[in-house]
């Protein structure tokens, strides 16, 4: 249950950097329909500004972080957490200030206690006269255990980000917070979170997780599954990142099937109704699964798809090649280090798929599709760190469904 303490006095033990990541972070929940405002959510906003505080500490502390990939593994990583909270239960998808749960209290009175303790002279004064820092925010919401497991999913450590911080903050200039943010690049970062508005509800995630036991629950479904539909078209739609990756656990078959199912029925458009949907994943994933002398084969197929796509735009038509599950790019590669280059047929799929876009681009008549789990999704950015700008590709993630209450134990 969460904590419904007036909003204005939380606010009121908050600098005004602090107060303006609690604040959004709130409008995030609201907008996500989410039932309570989590130090996720607040841990999220943090992440969100590429020069802030938190994801500078995250860079500095991890050997591997500087690598662009990484950090999006882990902004990736906390999507699909945010994406498995429950949402409000509503009829209402937007709750307007989802109240503080008792987790992120627990973490704001912890960086208040911690603010009070690292400045003396602030110990004798009332409690709403200590203002909370927005280092010791990003300290006690990295305590948190929802936090920490995320950050481990993406392989960073969260004692690692705070002593990284705690040691900036004891060698800033009279251990001044503001020194300390200006050295990571957290004020100039946070400058940004202060002053842009929020954003409309995000194209990408999905807000309504849970659904309610009533016999709208199947309607609910079935409408959320074409809003997921819906967003695969509007990447279609697009000139650039256009080539959409479902990523999820559980949904982004279900949500595949009935796209493929609406194109063979006509039913998207016109840029879309001349489509010819060509599945290529078990012919490439055999391919891949063999030995070097394979790359001749690859080639040759990627050749004979080229074939087909000029047929086929002759006749003013287009080509959607179907990947589906994408592990097949990433099975074969154990042991592989982090942002070390790839080679063999996997390889060569990758790059013999990248000049056939690159060849194909100015029709805008060839699409790529494909499914994932979010980690054979982030493994695909580890072992192909070139392929989702070569490919064009763009990560729309699925959240799963949960089940109607009481229907199972």
């Amino acid at each position: 249950m969460a904590m419904r303490s007036g909003l204005g006095t939380i606010q009121q033990t908050l600098t005004a950097e602090a107060a303006s990541v609690l604040s959004h972070s709130i409008a995030d929940a609201g907008r996500r329909g989410h039932s309570q405002t989590t130090p996720l959510h607040v841990a999220a906003t943090l992440l969100s500004s590429p020069n802030g505080f938190l994801r500078q500490a995250c860079i500095r502390s991890h050997p591997n972080s500087s690598h662009p990939l990484q950090c999006r593994a882990l902004e990736l990583c906390f999507s699909v957490a945010l994406d498995r909270l429950p949402s409000s239960g509503s009829a209402v998808s937007h709750v307007a200030e989802p109240p503080i749960s008792n987790a992120l209290m627990a973490a704001l009175k912890r960086a208040q206690a911690n603010q009070r303790r690292g400045c003396p002279e602030q110990q004798q004064q009332p409690l709403l006269a200590v203002k909370v820092e927005l280092e010791q925010l990003v300290i006690s919401i990295l305590d948190d255990p929802s936090v920490s497991r995320v950050m481990r999913e993406a392989s960073f450590s969260s004692p690692a980000v705070k002593a990284t911080i705690e040691q900036i903050i004891a060698n800033s200039p009279s251990h001044n917070p503001k020194s300390a943010l200006a050295s990571i690049g957290g004020v100039a970062g946070f400058s940004l979170v202060s002053q842009r508005p929020a954003p409309a509800g995000n194209l990408y995630l999905n807000p309504r997780l849970q659904i309610c036991a009533s016999p709208a629950g199947d309607r609910r479904v079935g409408g959320q599954r074409m809003e997921d539909v819906k967003k695969v078209v509007d990447v279609l739609q697009r000139t650039k990142k256009r080539n959409p990756v479902l990523v999820g656990d559980h949904e982004p078959e279900a949500v595949m099937k009935e796209l493929l199912q609406k194109i063979e029925r006509k039913e998207l458009g016109e840029i879309l109704r001349d489509v010819l949907v060509v599945s290529v994943e078990k012919e490439l994933s055999t391919m891949c699964t063999g030995r070097s002398e394979e790359k001749e084969r690859i080639r040759l197929k990627i050749k004979e798809l080229g074939v087909l796509i000029e047929s086929k735009m002759n006749g003013q038509g287009g080509v959607i090649f179907n990947l589906g599950d994408l592990r097949w790019l990433v099975e074969q590669q154990g042991g592989v280090s982090f942002g070390a280059s790839v080679s063999g047929p996997v390889q060569e799929v990758v790059s013999e798929i990248a000049k056939l876009l690159c060849s194909h681009r100015e029709g805008g008549k060839l699409w790529l599709m494909g499914t994932a789990t979010c980690e054979t999704y982030l493994r695909c950015q580890v072992y192909h760190p070139s392929m989702e700008n070569e490919w064009d590709l763009q990560a729309l993630p699925i959240a799963a469904r949960s089940p109607v209450p009481g229907l199972f134990p």
